[in-house]
Order: C-alpha cells, then structure tokens, then sequence
C-alpha cells in the first residue's frame, strides 16, 4: 500500500497541473481510437473505486485508505480521498487528498491501492468522506465513512492562590510572574538562601480533579541564559503532601527563547487534585537556580489517559 500526502486544493485546478501530461493523454488516445475504431468498439465506463478505513484520528488529521478496483477501460487520471464536515456527501469540489503518480499512461495500477493522509482538519469535528476515481468518463466515488476528529488542548485557569513554589527566592520573582499574561515579569527559584539547589517545584492545587497532559512556559529572558528552566518531571498525589513521580523528561531541553513558547507533552494525560512540576536541572546543566515566565497546564484530547 502506497502512502501519498498532498495539500487539498480545488480539484479542477489539480487536474490543471498536469494538463499538459493529459493533453498528451487524450490526444494518444484519439489517435489509438481512430486507427482502430473499425476493428473493435470499446465502450469506456467509470472507473469503480472502494473507500477503505479511516485510523490515526488526532484534532488534525487523520489517514484514510483507498482502492481502484476497476479503470473501467480507460485511464485513470486522478483518484484520491475526498471529505467534508458535517452530514453532506463529500465530492472532489468539497476538500481532497490525491494519490498516486500520472504518468502517460494514467495512474498505474501498482498505485491503486493507496492510503492518505487529510490535514487541517478542526478538533471535535464530524467529518465524511469517501474515495474518489477518476477517467475519461467521468468520476466514480465509493462509500462514504464517518469519522469526528479528536479534542485539541484544554488548558486550564490558574490563580495565585492555587500555587506554591519551592524553593522560592524571597527577594525576586513571585509565584503571580507565572499566571500574569506579561511575559516581562517571572518567578525564580532561590539563589539567596543557604544551602538551596535544584530541584524545585511549582505546585498546583485544584479544587476537583482535572487531568493533565502538558504545560507551556516562556523563558525569562529573550537571549539563551544558563538557568532557563531544562529538564523536568511531574508528580501527583491524593492529598498534597505526599507526591509520587508518574513522568519524567528524558533529557535537558535547549528551550526556546521568549517570546517563543516551549510545549512539554507528557506520555500521557494524569488525573489528580494536586501536581507538581519540578525543574531537575538548567540548560546549562550546572545551575542551582532556575526562573520561568508564564506557565500554562493543558489536557491533551490526542493523549490517551
């Protein structure tokens, strides 16, 4: 099965693409018509074509297999998958994904059986689609599925009074620099007191369960700094106090500079009250202190739980 990718577009203008490659096309075909028109009668029907499985189902797309089983006596000269959102039948003018390469000779059947990949889809959206055959006759389509795209991100409001942080440094960046919406201001771990180091932590307290997947955060400044926040772990537990580790990073991240936006996804999305997000280590590796600027938690709807 082969696997082809291509950005939709209008279908009148794909076939434009290679109108010249079809002008050869038709015209060899005329020419073949004619000198043997009198010796035999071939009558060109549509193509048929079965729509195959829809899988891989994320917020942004999604794969969808095909199969030409006839060319009804023609070439094939385009074929692909076809959707839409909602209840109508998709047809080549709603979105499409073509497949296959058009050669002289059409598509040629080692590539009849296909899988593609839909982008841009939107999240919780219903969708059909089916697939799509076409020749000289015409286009055929086969059976039209069903399928709604996955939930994207849900982040989730954080006030002052939800977090605590350790170890804090007394003399600069409070806990309110990570929820303000002003990348310019930060929190920092402690560097003045005695005997501080790595790791610190950035507790949140919700109210009920929620479920997280991820969290972004800035750097607090604009150029690469030493202490920009680097690797992690998360922790959750039953009452606040006692925390147990359910996910790590692998490795120290080479973070993104503000006013860019670092995305952590973790395996997996974790239900709990209480969370902690520990900073392990620095981008420098050396670093006893860190600092972030603003931090936001997410469930992943593409994350299993």
């Amino acid at each position: 099965m082969k696997t082809t990718k291509i950005e939709s577009s209008n279908y009148r203008k794909f076939l434009k693409v290679n109108l010249s490659q079809i002008s050869f096309l038709l015209f060899a075909m005329v020419a073949i018509a004619f000198t043997t028109g009198c010796e035999k009668d071939e009558t060109v029907s549509l193509p048929e074509t079965s729509t195959g499985e829809v899988s891989n189902i994320t917020g942004e797309d999604a794969v969808v297999s095909g199969i030409v089983t006839s060319n009804g006596g023609s070439k094939i000269l385009a074929m692909g998958i076809c959707w839409a959102a909602g209840d109508a039948e998709p047809t080549i003018e709603d979105n499409f994904t073509a497949a296959g390469e058009f050669t002289r000779d059409g598509i040629l059947e080692a590539d009849w059986d296909y899988s593609v990949t839909l982008e841009g889809l939107s999240i919780k959206t219903a969708y059909k689609a089916r697939a799509y055959a076409s020749n000289a006759a015409g286009t055929a389509y086969g059976e039209t599925i069903s399928f709604t795209s996955k939930a994207g991100k849900t982040y989730h409001a954080l006030t002052t009074d939800m977090i605590e942080t350790h170890v804090q440094e007394p003399s600069e960046g409070p806990k309110e620099g990570l929820i303000d919406s002003d990348p310019g201001t930060y929190w920092h771990s402690a560097w003045s007191v005695a005997g501080a180091t790595l790791p610190a932590h950035i507790q949140i307290n919700f109210a009920e369960e929620k479920s997280i997947g991820g969290f972004t955060f800035m750097t607090r400044f604009t150029s690469k700094n030493g202490n920009d926040s680097g690797q992690f772990d998360v922790q959750t537990s039953n009452d606040g106090v006692n925390f147990t580790t359910v996910w790590e990073s692998d490795e120290i991240i080479d973070a993104l500079v503000r006013p860019d936006v670092n995305v952590i996804t973790l395996d997996k999305n974790y239900t709990s009250k209480y969370f902690r997000i520990r900073i392990l280590n620095t981008r420098s590796r050396t670093g006893t202190c860190t600092h972030m600027s603003e931090l936001e938690v997410f469930e992943d709807g593409m994350l299993k739980y």
